[in-house]
């Protein structure tokens, strides 16, 4: 059972703050091996949707921007799987859930996102297509790919 949490960027505590931060460090930092700026100044923009144990430990996370706030599309991105939660189908279900937010926040209508290349197939498998790609992105291989409404 997962526990969501969704949060414009002032209504999130300093503790999930912390963990967003920390999470997004030690997978797309620490464990990619890809040294980039990960406060890119967008998250102030953005919409977090955080998946949590029932017990509290953080599980998932992806963040969602607004139409113009990085495409002409909303966005999904930072799309993450703690290592400890991966394996049980939880980012089937998280993109799930950013859909179903992006949803209520901007109706009907395609949504985009950067995949890393070997994420490819799971993208296409929740309904996403290739735009272009692939692409280095801070040296490693990604598609952009859009979600048709």
């Amino acid at each position: 059972m997962v526990d969501w949490t969704f949060e414009g960027f002032e209504s999130l505590s300093c503790a999930d703050l912390y963990d967003i931060l920390r999470q997004r460090q030690d997978v797309f930092v620490l464990e990619q091996k890809c040294f980039y700026p990960d406060i890119d100044g967008k998250d102030h923009l953005a919409f977090h949707l955080i998946g949590r144990a029932q017990d509290g430990t953080f599980l998932a996370y992806l963040r969602i921007l607004g139409p113009g706030d990085y495409y002409d599309e909303p966005a999904l991105g930072r799309v993450l799987v703690t290592p400890e939660a991966r394996g049980r189908g939880l980012a089937r279900k998280l993109m799930e859930e950013g859909h179903a937010r992006a949803l209520e926040l901007y109706g009907r209508g395609p949504v985009r996102l950067n995949a890393q290349s070997y994420l490819k197939d799971f993208y296409l498998s929740v309904g996403y297509e290739i735009i272009r790609g692939p692409y280095d992105e801070d040296g490693i291989p990604h598609y952009e790919m859009l979600k048709a409404a």
